[in-house]
């Protein structure tokens, strides 16, 4: 291998986010390639043993974290619009998703008034209790 196309760019790319890795690293003579996944840093503020993690968030994210373990849903209905997206605003309890757990729903609500600014969790992907599912933005009141 004499150089690194946008093809074999594009194939460790996939790879990195079919096998969830955290990076790829590619060294032959003559280069180097190394490719990172930008979720990186989020991913390390997930919470284990049900103990809140250390975080490396800005002081005004605020984790949204799953009540329960279970399926995380983003809308109440494969027909419905997701509860929230990044950029929206929502207020202190509102809903932004759903987690089934034994054919119960439990709503997640939002532990403040802010903007959400990462969704980290697909829709019906599995997600341990604690788990921090989405990144909100705080804002004051008044603010907008």
């Amino acid at each position: 291998m004499d150089s690194v196309s946008d093809d074999d760019l594009r194939w460790l790319l996939a790879l990195l986010e079919e096998e969830n890795l955290a990076e790829i690293e590619v060294h032959e003579e003559g280069f180097e390639v190394v490719v990172r996944a930008t979720e990186v840093a989020e991913l390390s503020c997930q919470p284990t043993d049900g103990q809140a993690a250390s975080s490396p968030l800005l002081p005004d994210h605020i984790p949204v974290l799953s009540p329960v373990a279970g399926m995380f849903y983003r809308a109440s209905s494969l027909e419905a619009e997701p509860f929230v997206a990044v950029g929206d605003h929502v207020e202190h309890g509102d809903t932004v998703g759903l987690v089934e757990a034994m054919k119960l729903f439990n709503e997640v609500p939002s532990p403040v008034r802010g903007v959400v600014v990462r969704i980290l969790v697909d829709n019906e992907q599995a997600v341990q209790e604690d788990q921090t599912l989405m990144i909100i933005a705080k804002r004051a009141e008044g603010e907008a």
